[in-house]
């Protein structure tokens, strides 16, 4: 059972921190690189929510087995499981953030913006906000994925054959 929990824990983190860094770093740049700005606007919208529940069941499977290995007592050190723990409820809670309260939202001002003419002041308003909403899911994305590292270093440093 703890080699059980052991590999979905692992799988876990490998599937989740692979989506952030395939799509920030590969999927992305690349739909904005040849695609023209609306239509790979409209292929990241068409992600988010696969990229969400992906992150979803990862930071779900990855608190659960962790927590299920602390509780039978496989923990190595308490405070290092603690600190995962804390570390994974973190990460999920920023992803659950981003994908169901600032993605809508910037789905909502993006699609404001194609109503209007670039040259009305409530254009320059609403995409203002849509980009603070923007910058503010780049840098969650950022901090889950570095968090996600040092789980990964963390794991790595107190693994045990």
């Amino acid at each position: 059972m703890q080699t059980l929990l052991r590999f979905l824990y692992f799988l876990s983190l490998v599937f989740w921190l692979g989506s952030i860094f395939f799509f920030s770093f590969i999927a992305a740049r690349s739909a904005f690189k040849i695609l023209p700005r609306e239509m790979a606007g409209d292929l990241v919208a068409d992600i988010f929510p696969k990229y969400y529940l992906v992150a979803y069941v990862c930071g779900a499977v990855a608190l659960l087995t962790t927590t299920i290995n602390w509780v039978a007592g496989h923990a190595t050190s308490g405070v290092v499981y603690t600190l995962r723990i804390a570390i994974l409820f973190v990460m999920l809670g920023l992803s659950v953030y981003a994908g169901t309260i600032i993605t809508p939202n910037a789905h909502e001002l993006r699609m404001e913006m194609r109503t209007l003419s670039k040259d009305v002041p409530r254009y320059i308003e609403v995409q203002r906000n849509f980009s603070s909403l923007h910058k503010r899911s780049a840098i969650i994305n950022s901090v889950i994925f570095l968090l996600g590292v040092a789980i990964v270093i963390l794991t790595a440093y107190n693994y045990r054959d």
